[in-house]
Order: structure tokens, then C-alpha cells, then sequence
């Protein structure tokens, strides 16, 4: 079968400029690269795409230090490499956090080299992977002192994916890469995938699911259907799993899989899954160290648990501790883990509390192999949601952070809406866990057992991600994941540079569309002041969560004859109590609650003025109608970028900008519309009611 062509994303490994050839050429001609591990495979083979590509020419490999040249690169550990162990003290190296690199310019016996070293092999990809970036984005490599170490020690990406069908919940680039059916025959793409998370640092992938336990719909074949994530237990799609996990460990990244908590039922013949019994104890043990013994480098499972119709502890009256520990035993002869998911979505009055309500108390009591991952919201990766309290109330837990790459409610695969500024306020957050000064990106570094998970965003598209201006959130990821530290224009300029050249017309056009749109999706999606779920949730169609429909969920909203906006203090659902003071204080008062999350903690007369002395439902129209005017403009400067950027690309995302535009109108008018039924207080400027 003849693979699709598609997308080379930012490893185009487009020719560099000219004056910049030579200097590159001089270093990075010649390789000394060690052999001593799979990775470094992986390590050769990029070299040699990378410098071909960009320097016209492959690198020669050399099986020992080339004596005939004046300057060579050097790739390996400190005690395969004489020019590394001579210049660089060991130990430096050998202390480095699991994937960090050293990459450093030496001089050695009259020989100039760029020396790359890591702690691990998965270190020496990353490395590789940094100094091609270097050259990619052209910047100088003559001489280099680099020292870098993942902030995260987990850097996980969440496919929900659907095996067997193929297809992908929240999936908005067609269907999902991964054939179960043909593996273990392993497809190429496998491979550039794997090429494209290690770029960026990810280390590892769940490829099911969290929905293990639903069929997936539209199929008269209940045989097919049956087939759904929780039999990826089965020896037999085991045995497929470690095909795909031999791809990925070849650039580092570990492979996990989300289970079904009733698995000891399923596929056990056992009565029961209650985390007490000593037969599913033993049942979840054996199974553990079966995979082991067919996935060696497996990462662990990722768990989705009493949940919107998903098996869990609350079935035997067991608390989420209880029910992830039994899980976690298993793995205490193993080097894996168990990521608990503590989205709890089930009937209540406010779900904003609920996750905290669920496990702010467990705090201390998970095994010590078990990561609690929390969505960075408490309600469902909405387009800006405050912080979830629970970043600032578990200090004795490991801690997983969880984002949403997709583009579930930023318009899915047509808007091109730019997630790094988003992700960027939630890790900079101060959770005040310790006193003041405690952000959120550090709460995730203090122990191994914590990191970022981010949702999928990839598909079987050409292009992977259903516009090519959303390839920034995959790689965004991967950035902010490595280094938050890293600023959103940073992240920008260097996804542009790789994916679209060094023409600065270019570079800052496609840089400013992606550095607005995010403030673009928030005001005509919400109206830009803490409004939220204002979505169609049509389960039977392709496009749920895509239009507008305020109607169908007002208990998001409280959109009422005398005002919006939903009281989340500590008098109202207790939200706002959630957190550690001062914050609680900051958002219970509407003076000092921050504009852009005001309706999420209050809920205010239609006509109450804010700061500027607009009232809030002028503000409404007017964000919204700013919100529309802005994608418009954005449009305008990707229009403009004609005969600058290869036509397919062009033409693929100016088509999904016409849509972009019609649809941010469709989502203004409808919402002034409604804004309008409720308060019956017309726009200053005459645009609502329409005519």
C-alpha cells in the first residue's frame, strides 16, 4: 500500500541561506557518532536528512575522530568519546536530568568540534534534534555552551483515539494514524511522528483513548464496535503494541495505554473490579508483568474512572485513592507509572467544584506510583477558564498537568487559533500552594512523578492537524513542556521559521496571526469576559461543539431577565473558596476579580459598569463584534501572503478562513441575539437588535 503524501511540518529541512552555508558546512560536515544504542540510529538518520536538506550535502559519518579535517561534530557519552571525556568533565554530563544534553564548541588535540553529550540516549536525540533547530532557524553554532534539561520530567501526549475503527474523539484531521489492524506492520508515518514528537521533547504517547469502555457510534457491526479500547489488554494486541512501542523508543519516547477499571471483568472472568478484592490485585499484578515482559520500556496506563458512564471505584464504594492504588502496586516492580485522571464529570449543581471536591481531601493518600492528572480548568478546556484549584491543594500528591491540544472549543480543525499564549497564563498562574511565588509550571518540577499530558491533536490529513497554521499547537506543546520558561513570541518565531522560511514578511505575518487569534476565538466565542459552554453538544454529529447554541447549557452561563454570569464565590457554589488566600479574597469581590474571568465568579446586573464605566452587556456586544472584525483582519494578512507561501498551503488556509469568518459572525450574531432576548437593552452603536 502506497502511503498518502503529507506534510513534512517544521522538519522541512529547507536550504539555509547561502552566506550562512559555509559556516555551517565547516562544523558539520564531518560526524564521529556513537553506535552504542538504538536512539543513536535514530541520531545518524537525522543528521543525515537535517544537513542534506539544509547544507546541500550529507554529513560524512566516521567510525572514529577524522584527523583530516579541522572541525567535526561529536555525538555520544563521556566514556565512548575520547573528545568528549578529554573535554568535558564526565560528571557534568552523567548529572544531567533524564534528556537533558550538553552541546558545547571544544578544542581537542589541535581539532575543533561541537561536542553533544547526554546523560541518556533519549538525551542525545533531544540534543540532535536542538543543534538542527539551530541551524534551521539560523542561528550561529561557531561557539556553543549549551546546558539544557527538561522542566518536566513527563512530557505525555493523550491520543483519544478509537482503535479498530480508527477514528478520533475530538479529532478534527481525519482518522487516527494508528492501524491496529495491520500492526505490527509498521507504517512510515509511525516513524515521522516519532520524529516529530522527539524534536520538541516529548517523551511519551498513550495511542487509546480514555474512553475505553464506549463503543464507538454509527456502526451496525456490534463485532467491530465491541472492539473498543479495554481489549488492548489482550496479549495479542500487546504483542501489536510493542511494534509500535519498538518506533517510538527509538527516539526516547515510551509507549502507555489507557485502560478500563472493569478490565478484571472484561478480560478476567473475574466478578469483580473492586480494588479490595485480592484476586483483582493479583489479576492487575499479573497483567503488569506481562507486559512487561512483551513491552520492556512500557510507560505505564493512563486512566479515566468514574466518568461519564466509565467503570470506577465509586461502583464498590472506594474512593479514587483506593481505586488507583490497587493499579499503582503493580507497577512497584517496574519502571512505569499510573496517570488517574481527576476530570470527574457526573450530575451536580456547579461541575467547577467537583474535581476538587473529589480529591482535594485524598491528598497524601496515592501511591507513590500514581499521578493525578488535572485538566488546566474545572470545567472542559474552554476557551479561558480560571486555574483549577487543585494545583494549589494536593502538595503531598504527584501532580499531572493536562491541556488540550486539540481544538475541541477553539474551533476545532478550521480556526487557526494558537493555544502557547493559553497554556502560557495557565502555568504562570500562582497557585500561592507555598506562599506567594508557587506558579503552577513549578508545583509540576518539584517531584519525577509529575509533568504535562497534553490531548492529540494529530490525523490521517496531509497536512496532520486539519489546517496547517494548527501544526503550532503540537509543537507549542512540546516547547512549553520542555521549558516554560520559554516566552509565546519565542515559541512563535521559531515554529514559523522552520515551517516557512526567513522571508521576514512572512515570518511577521504569520507570527501576528497566530499571537492574536487566541484573544480573537476568546471574544467571539464568549464575549471575552468569563463566559463559557455556549456550545452545540450534538453527539450525533461530526460538528459537536462547533456552533453556537447559549440555549442548550444556561447553567454555564446564567444568562437571566436581570443578568449573567454564575456566582462562584464563596457564598455562591464555593469555587472561589477553592483556592488558597489571598486568591479566594481576589475573586469573591467583583472590584478585583479580573475583567476577562468576571462572569465565571459572578453573576452581575446587565448594567453593571465595569472599570471603564461600560456596562456588561455593552462590553458583551462590543467583544464580540470585535472578536468578528478581528478574524477578519487575520484573514487579511494570510490573503495578503498570496505568491509568498507555496500554493497548496496558501490555498488550504484561506479556505479555512473564509469559513473562520463566516463562523465567528454566525457565533457573534447568535450571541447578541440571545444577549439581547434576555436583557432587552439594545447596543449603543445600533448593531443589536440587528436592523
Amino acid at each position: 500500500m502506497v502511503e498518502t503524501t503529507y506534510d513534512d511540518c517544521w522538519l522541512r529541512y529547507d536550504r539555509v541561506e547561502e552566506t550562512l552555508r559555509a559556516a555551517y558546512r565547516e562544523r558539520l560536515s564531518h560526524a564521529y557518532v556513537s553506535e552504542g544504542a538504538p536512539e543513536l540510529g535514530a541520531v545518524r538518520a537525522e543528521l543525515r536528512r537535517g544537513l542534506e536538506g539544509m547544507l546541500g550535502r550529507e554529513p560524512h559519518l566516521w567510525q572514529h575522530p577524522p584527523r583530516s579535517v579541522d572541525s567535526f561534530l561529536v555525538i555520544g557519552h563521556p566514556e565512548e568519546m575520547r573528545p568528549i571525556s578529554e573535554t568535558i568533565d564526565p560528571e557534568e554530563a552523567w548529572d544531567l536530568a533524564d534528556g537533558g544534553f550538553l552541546l558545547r564548541t571544544v578544542e581537542w588535540e589541535g581539532q575543533e568540534c561541537t561536542v553533544l553529550t547526554a546523560s541518556s540516549d533519549r538525551g542525545l536525540v533531544y540534543g540532535t534534534f536542538h543543534l538542527l533547530r539551530l541551524v534551521a532557524t539560523g542561528e550561529p553554532i561557531d561557539d556553543l555552551d549549551v546546558c539544557e534539561e527538561p522542566a518536566n520530567a513527563n512530557r505525555i501526549v493523550n491520543h483519544w483515539d478509537n482503535p479498530f475503527r480508527r477514528s478520533v474523539e475530538r479529532g478534527y484531521a481525519g482518522q487516527s494514524i494508528f492501524d491496529w489492524e495491520r500492526l505490527p506492520d509498521l507504517r512510515e508515518r509511525y516513524f515521522d511522528y516519532a520524529r516529530l514528537l522527539a524534536s520538541v521533547g516529548i517523551d511519551g504517547i498513550v495511542p487509546n483513548n480514555v474512553n475505553t469502555g464506549i463503543p464507538p457510534r454509527s456502526t451496525a457491526n456490534d463485532a467491530v464496535a465491541e472492539r473498543a479500547g479495554w481489549q488492548l489488554l489482550k496479549r495479542e494486541n500487546l504483542e501489536k503494541l510493542e511494534a509500535l512501542a519498538s518506533v517510538f523508543r527509538r527516539y526516547g519516547i515510551r509507549t502507555y495505554l489507557s485502560i478500563n477499571y472493569a478490565a478484571p471483568i472484561r478480560l478476567g472472568g473475574l466478578d469483580t473490579a473492586d480494588p479490595h478484592d485480592p484476586e483483582v490485585q493479583q489479576w492487575w499484578q499479573d497483567k503488569v508483568d506481562e507486559i512487561y515482559e512483551i513491552v520492556p520500556d512500557f510507560g505505564g496506563f493512563l486512566v479515566k474512572a468514574d466518568s461519564e458512564g466509565q467503570p470506577g471505584p465509586y461502583d464498590y464504594d472506594r474512593s479514587h485513592a483506593e481505586g488507583a492504588n490497587v493499579l499503582g502496586e503493580a507497577f512497584e516492580g517496574h519502571d512505569g507509572r499510573v496517570w488517574w485522571r481527576a476530570f470527574v464529570y457526573s450530575e451536580h449543581d456547579d461541575r467547577a467544584v467537583q474535581a476538587y471536591e473529589a480529591f482535594a481531601h485524598l491528598d497524601g493518600e496515592f501511591h507513590e506510583k500514581v499521578t493525578v492528572q488535572i485538566k488546566n480548568g474545572p470545567i472542559d478546556f474552554q476557551q479561558r477558564e480560571p486555574v483549577s484549584t487543585l494545583f494549589g491543594a494536593m502538595p503531598e500528591t504527584d501532580l499531572g498537568c493536562e491541556l488540550q491540544i486539540t481544538g475541541e472549543y477553539t474551533g476545532q480543525g478550521v480556526h487557526p487559533t494558537s493555544h502557547v499564549p493559553m497554556w502560557k497564563e495557565v502555568l504562570g498562574f500562582d497557585t500561592h500552594a507555598d506562599g506567594e511565588g508557587t506558579p503552577v509550571k513549578d508545583v509540576l518540577t518539584e517531584r519525577d512523578g509529575q509533568g504535562i499530558a497534553g490531548v492529540g491533536i494529530v490525523g490521517e490529513d496531509p497536512n496532520w492537524t486539519g489546517n496547517y497554521l494548527l501544526q503550532s499547537n503540537l509543537y507549542g506543546f512540546g516547547r512549553l513542556c520542555w521549558n516554560p520558561d520559554l516566552s509565546t513570541e519565542e515559541i512563535t518565531d521559531e515554529w514559523v521559521r522552520q515551517t516557512f522560511g526567513h522571508d521576514e514578511a512572512v515570518v511577521d505575518a504569520v507570527s501576528e496571526i497566530l499571537l492574536d487569534s487566541w484573544q480573537a476565538c476568546i471574544d467571539y466565542h464568549t464575549g471575552g469576559i468569563g463566559l463559557m459552554h455556549m456550545m452545540y453538544n450534538g453527539e450525533k454529529t461530526l460538528e459537536n461543539h462547533y456552533d453556537p447554541a447559549p440555549w442548550e447549557w444556561p447553567e454555564y452561563h446564567g444568562a437571566t431577565a436581570d443578568g449573567i454570569g454564575v456566582d462562584r464565590t464563596t457564598d455562591g457554589s464555593g469555587y472561589a473558596a477553592q483556592y488558597r488566600e489571598p486568591l479566594t479574597d481576589f475573586y469573591d469581590d467583583p472590584e478585583t476579580c479580573p475583567e476577562e474571568l468576571l462572569l465565571f465568579f459572578h453573576h452581575l446586573p446587565w448594567e453593571y459598569e465595569l472599570e471603564d464605566g461600560t456596562t456588561v452587556i455593552q462590553r458583551l456586544y462590543d467583544d464580540l463584534y470585535a472578536g468578528a472584525a478581528a478574524v477578519d483582519e487575520l484573514r487579511e494578512r494570510w490573503l495578503a501572503l498570496e505568491g509568498q507561501v507555496d500554493e497548496r498551503r496558501h490555498r488550504h488556509v484561506a479556505e479555512r478562513f473564509d469559513e473562520h469568518a463566516l463562523q465567528a459572525k454566525r457565533w457573534r450574531d447568535t450571541l447578541c441575539e440571545y444577549f439581547y432576548e434576555k436583557s432587552e437593552i439594545p447596543d449603543e452603536h445600533g448593531r443589536v437588535p440587528a436592523g
